[in-house]
């Protein structure tokens, strides 16, 4: 026999000429402010973007509604380095006032919407719209409930709900998983393990609504006059029955970026998976 011999042997899952192929291990990037992110080498990525949360109205008002979220199990990422923006966590304005929308965050042209503001106590008690709404005020009404205006992006799905309805007590924020519940209870968030290896899964809520006034948020969201806390954009509490200083703010916005595994060899090197897949298509030529 004349020739060269190539040879093929088990090497870890992988076919081929017996060749050492380099495979690049999974790359997590979150983000709290806003930066650039440069791929890792990988042409997809799961990402999770979060909106700021809303701040809670002041004097009785009504909770912070969650920030939007988007999320996208694989998306395509682009070619080259890409700016990204954190939302800023919706302020609670003091005096008799509603609380302030959070900051959008956006990625590649996408956008996730900042969460509605609280409404106040009194005549105009109606909350503000925002990726998730925000809770009525302390009123003898029974509306004003701050819509939810998140909508999908491509190839993002879109996450937010409205918040409660006005009344006494003060009502929640909406979450990014549900509404308000029962008016005054702060909606949850949407569970996610996108900031986490695979290998060792952590689920994180994102976009929890605000508690309304006597009650707790959504996972993720502030209890009644207590923020939002970590940036996972979850909506403020609602303030206390002064118009005294009382932190009921919302959370920072978020972004999460998890890119696989990626595989690199010489030609003639297939993944095992990559071989069944174009067999059972039929595309694997002998």
């Amino acid at each position: 026999m004349t020739g060269s011999v190539r040879l093929y042997t088990n090497n870890g899952g992988i076919i081929g000429p017996d060749n050492d192929p380099a495979v690049n291990p999974e790359a997590v990037t979150t983000a709290t402010s806003s930066g650039t992110f440069s791929p890792a080498g990988g042409t997809t990525a799961e990402i999770v973007l979060v909106g700021g949360g809303g701040g809670g109205g002041s004097n009785r008002g009504g909770a912070g509604g969650a920030g939007g979220v988007l999320h996208a199990s694989t998306y395509t990422l682009p070619g080259s380095p890409v700016s990204y923006t954190v939302g800023g966590p919706g302020s609670q304005a003091g005096g008799n006032t509603k609380g302030n929308n959070g900051g959008d965050s956006s990625f590649d042209s996408h956008t996730a919407t900042g969460g509605g503001g609280g409404g106040r106590h009194g005549g105009d008690y109606a909350a503000k719209s925002g990726g998730s709404g925000g809770g009525a005020g302390h009123a003898m009404g029974g509306s004003g409930a701050g819509s939810a205006n998140q909508s999908p992006s491509g190839q993002f799905t879109g996450y937010g709900n409205p918040g409660g309805s006005g009344g006494d007590p003060s009502a929640g924020g909406g979450g990014a998983g549900q509404g308000a519940i029962g008016r005054t209870g702060g909606g949850q968030g949407i569970p996610l393990d996108v900031a986490s290896p695979t290998a060792s899964p952590a689920v994180v809520y994102y976009g929890g609504g605000g508690g309304g006034r006597g009650t707790g948020g959504g996972q993720g969201g502030g209890r009644h006059g207590q923020p939002g806390g970590d940036n996972r954009g979850g909506g403020g509490g609602s303030h206390g029955p002064t118009t005294g200083p009382q932190d009921s703010a919302g959370q920072g916005g978020y972004i999460a970026i998890k890119e696989p595994e990626t595989f690199s060899g010489a030609p003639g090197v297939w993944r095992l998976a990559e071989v069944y897949a174009l067999v059972k298509a039929g595309n694997w030529v002998i």
